[in-house]
């Protein structure tokens, strides 16, 4: 499928999905403008407090991209290794819950292609995602997030921002979408991994 992009959408939110002309970030969050990053202000006050996301190292990628290279499809799994990969998936989401309340940092990809840190937590209750440049904040609701996009999924994906496949979309269902860019494609599975199961955790 295609997920076509229209005009406009400054700042770190991109428009996607058949976006109508002229809506701005004001439409998504009431009352607040557009996110505006001063270039003069990218560096941190202290580097030292800058908490980065931590990404287990036996995380092993098990993603579309390695499925369709495989040609056959997963290996199936006996029932003692199911367990075991479901145990090993749990504590993976929690330790990604805990850093999340926290609060970590991520490389935001604005529309420009330029990286900025952003500051992201979640709620006690793992329904609202915070994301915070400098002293502006935007709120996204889980519930909102139609699409969670990595990888060769974003040749799909048609936004103005310049992604490549150590990238990150996450797609509002009100048009909207937020892109960030990981060191690696561990980095990268890692987030979309997690993402996607709290996602799924509130149908």
């Amino acid at each position: 499928r295609d997920l076509k992009v229209g005009p406009g959408g400054g700042g770190m939110f991109a428009k996607c999905c058949c976006a109508q002309r002229d809506v701005g970030d004001d439409m998504v969050f009431p009352g607040s403008s557009p996110l505006e990053v001063p270039t003069g202000e990218l560096t941190p006050a202290n580097p030292a407090e800058r908490k980065t996301l931590n990404v287990p190292p036996d995380f092993s990628i098990r993603s579309v991209d390695s499925a369709a290279s495989s040609g056959s499809g997963y290996v199936s799994l006996n029932e003692e290794q199911k367990a075991r990969e479901m145990t090993k998936l749990q504590h993976m989401i929690r330790d990604f819950v805990m850093e999340f309340l926290q609060g970590v940092f991520l490389d935001a990809v604005l529309e420009d292609g330029t990286l900025v840190p952003c500051r992201c937590h979640m709620d006690p209750k793992l329904q609202r995602l915070t994301l915070q440049v400098h002293s502006t904040t935007r709120h996204i609701f889980l519930t909102n997030i139609q699409e969670i996009c990595s990888g060769k999924e974003l040749r799909d994906l048609r936004v103005t921002t310049p992604l490549d496949d150590l990238c990150v979309t996450l797609v509002m269902a009100d048009d909207q979408c937020v892109s960030f860019k990981f060191n690696d494609v561990q980095g990268r599975e890692h987030f979309a991994t997690c993402m996607k199961v709290l996602r799924l955790a509130l149908d």
